[in-house]
């Protein structure tokens, strides 16, 4: 049997995201950029699929920006400095996925000031990031939810640490947030929190891969690298993907769908894991606040020998991030610039639950894990 806790990663599309994409396949054939009547029906289609993710996210529906996924959509904030003729300050948390860490350099070879922000087990401090605020600051990232230990950071006093300067100087300071492992996962109120921006992905949330939004409350800050098709309202040239964003918008609504029953699970199920492990000597790296959809825990072996242990008796986890995977050494830089020493982050794996987590498989993956570890 397999089990599967790799949901930080990706999860299975749902089977009403499937019917959707199916459905408006085969019924929404024009292209939404087309002036016939297929064309006109399409982008007509298109629209209502904005206005009920919008309505969803209680955010406008012109705020939405449909992308090919989360790194697109953080591309599309990140190259958009590149336009600025006078370079300036960006603020980056230490513990960014490498879709936005990965700027830094393109920056720097530009003349921009990269400043770093520490987040001492995940949790970037307002004391901190006032420490690093001047008026050369034209930008600060810091994601919602941790990728790799689920630490929730607090947006919303860290926005208000920034606008309160942007008060004293009288210069404009975008904030944007990577919220990719906040949807569905802790509270989320854009408009409340007064982000500038915030890219989401479909595939995390039960939707189909290749498809993403960014969310930008002011559509003036954002300058595409090249003029394209127009679509997007000029923020993002090329035919939109009208199934796949019809089935994003299904399983966003679909993750809606009896919140809080489903949040009071995942914490049931979580605290769970979390106990039985550290009863068993593991340490447990993901600390509070932190959603309980995703738990960090350090084993007694290194993170990918531990991780292919647990494969063979039929459970996926992940060690560190999915993408993290891919570059050696990336995850574990994270839990290190966390704070945590290097020995735990070397072996450390991710375990991520469903969205309606099953009490039996955590359960078994406990026991298998303390199989391993007690034959080491």
């Amino acid at each position: 049997m397999n089990y599967y806790f790799d949901n930080a990663a990706t999860t299975p599309i749902s089977e009403r995201a499937l019917e959707k994409y199916i459905s408006t396949s085969r019924n929404i054939t024009g292209n939404p950029s087309s002036i016939h009547r297929q064309g006109t029906q399409a982008k007509e289609y298109l629209e209502a699929e904005r206005r009920r993710i919008a309505d969803t996210l209680g955010i406008q529906p012109g705020q939405i920006v449909f992308t090919s996924g989360a790194s697109e959509a953080i591309s599309r904030v990140m190259e958009s400095l590149l336009w600025l003729k006078n370079p300036g300050a960006v603020i980056i948390s230490k513990i960014e996925h490498e879709a936005v860490k990965s700027y830094a350099a393109i920056l720097k070879d530009r003349g921009w000031d990269i400043r770093w922000l520490k987040a001492k087990e995940g949790h970037p401090s307002s004391v901190d990031l006032e420490k690093l605020l001047s008026p050369e600051v034209k930008l600060v990232a810091i994601m919602s939810v941790n990728n790799v230990t689920g630490a929730i950071t607090g947006i919303p006093e860290l926005v208000a640490t920034v606008r309160n300067y942007e008060k004293k100087t009288g210069r404009k300071i975008v904030f944007f947030s990577d919220s990719v492992q906040a949807l569905g996962k802790t509270e989320l109120d854009l408009k409340g929190w007064d982000v500038d921006c915030a890219s989401f992905s479909s595939h995390k949330i039960n939707g189909p891969r290749g498809v993403g939004m960014l969310y930008i409350k002011n559509r003036n800050f954002l300058h595409p690298l090249a003029a394209q098709g127009g679509q997007e309202n000029g923020l993002r040239g090329g035919t939109e993907n009208t199934p796949g964003i019809s089935a994003f918008a299904e399983a966003l609504v679909e993750l809606y769908e009896n919140r809080e029953e489903k949040d009071r699970k995942a914490a049931e199920v979580s605290s769970f894991i979390r106990n039985e492990l550290e009863t068993a000597g593991f340490e447990i790296l993901s600390k509070a606040p932190c959603t309980p959809y995703i738990i960090s825990v350090a084993t007694p072996l290194p993170a990918e020998v531990f991780t292919r242990m647990l494969m063979d008796k039929g459970f996926c986890v992940s060690s560190g991030s999915a993408c993290s995977n891919n570059a050696k050494g990336k995850g574990e830089g994270t839990l290190q610039s966390m704070g945590f020493p290097a020995r735990l982050g070397e072996n450390a794996i991710r375990i991520s639950l469903a969205e309606n987590p099953d009490m039996e498989s955590a359960k078994a993956l406990v026991e298998a894990m303390k199989e391993i570890a007690d034959a080491r």
